[in-house]
C-alpha cells in the first residue's frame, strides 16, 4: 500500500505536466503572435492613418497573448518553458506570414481566422 501511494506522489506532478493545451488557446497564441509580427515592422513616423489601420491588431495581439499565456501554465508549462516555446513558434509563425510552410501535420489558422477572434 505504501509502494502504491509513493507512486502515485511520485507520478501525480509528471500527469499534471503531461496536460495538453486546449486548442483554442493554442490559436489565441498563434493569432495573437501573427498580429505581433504584422504590425512589429511599422515605421515610428507612419501616417495617422496607417497607426490607427494598425491598432486594433496591436491591440489584439495583445489581448490573444494576454488570454492564452495563463492557459499554458496552468496546463503545466514553466516559465522558463513557455518562453522557449514561444520563441520557437515566432519562429514558426514568422515562415508562415513570409510565405513560407507551418509544419507538415499542422494547418496554420487564415487571416480570417484570426480576424475573427478579435471580432472584426
Amino acid at each position: 500500500m505504501r509502494y502504491l501511494l509513493a507512486l502515485l506522489l511520485i507520478i501525480a506532478p509528471v500527469a499534471a505536466f503531461a496536460q495538453e493545451v486546449p486548442a483554442e488557446a493554442e490559436r489565441d497564441l498563434w493569432c495573437g503572435t501573427a498580429f505581433e509580427l504584422l504590425v512589429a515592422d511599422e515605421p515610428a513616423d507612419a501616417s495617422a492613418e496607417k497607426l490607427a489601420a494598425a491598432k486594433p491588431y496591436v491591440d489584439g495581439a495583445k489581448l490573444l497573448i494576454q488570454r492564452a499565456l495563463p492557459i499554458y501554465l496552468e496546463s503545466g508549462y514553466s516559465d522558463a518553458a513557455l518562453l522557449t516555446y514561444r520563441q520557437k513558434l515566432e519562429a514558426s509563425v514568422s515562415r508562415v506570414i513570409n510565405g513560407g510552410s507551418w509544419n507538415d501535420s499542422e494547418q496554420a489558422p487564415s487571416f480570417e481566422d484570426c480576424k475573427a477572434l478579435l471580432g472584426q
